[in-house]
């Protein structure tokens, strides 16, 4: 048997080294995008709120290099019912599911090789990236609702007058 010859070579690979993201072409992504990294950067300055560390997994040693928060300011902690919401939801996501180890390593360790990350999990990087985007939408809907149960229950205390403004 002889070894079947290509008649064409591949395009090199493009170089994820200075990966920037999931693709998000549309509103919705980008959006949750962003509040996914303002939800990591309000953990790591408020350390109680999120476990520590480890560095005792694959992901975790992976994060030596990790990506930098981009600094927005985020939203203050103890006044985001949005912040709180989203961070219920992630917590009460299945822990050892990969959707939840791939979202862990892009935004809480903040790995910076993406395709080293999924090999360690044992996926593609377009795989990675599509695990992040189910993730990101069931928590989402998560966080929705968490938000909207927690708005109702505030209308019924006896002390509520109103919605409070947005504190910036």
């Amino acid at each position: 048997m002889t070894p079947v010859q290509a008649d064409h070579t591949a395009d090199p690979a493009a170089d994820d080294s200075q990966d920037m993201g999931p693709d998000l072409g549309d509103f919705d992504a980008n959006h949750m995008h962003n509040e996914f990294e303002q939800w990591s950067h309000w953990c790591a300055t408020r350390r109680y709120y999120a476990p520590a560390h480890s560095k005792n997994n694959l992901l975790a040693r992976l994060s030596s290099q990790s990506r930098p928060h981009t600094s927005n300011g985020g939203p203050n902690a103890l006044c985001s019912a949005r912040m709180v919401a989203i961070h219920h939801a992630i917590l009460g996501q299945p822990e050892n599911a990969l959707d939840t180890q791939v979202f862990w390593a892009y935004y809480g360790y903040r790995v910076k090789f993406i395709k080293q990350a999924a090999s360690g999990l044992g996926i593609s990087r377009q795989h990675f990236y599509r695990l992040l985007k189910c993730f990101g939408q069931r928590v989402k809907a998560a966080a929705d609702a968490i938000e909207a149960d927690n708005l109702a229950a505030n209308k019924d205390l006896p002390h509520y007058t109103g919605p409070l403004a947005e504190v910036d």
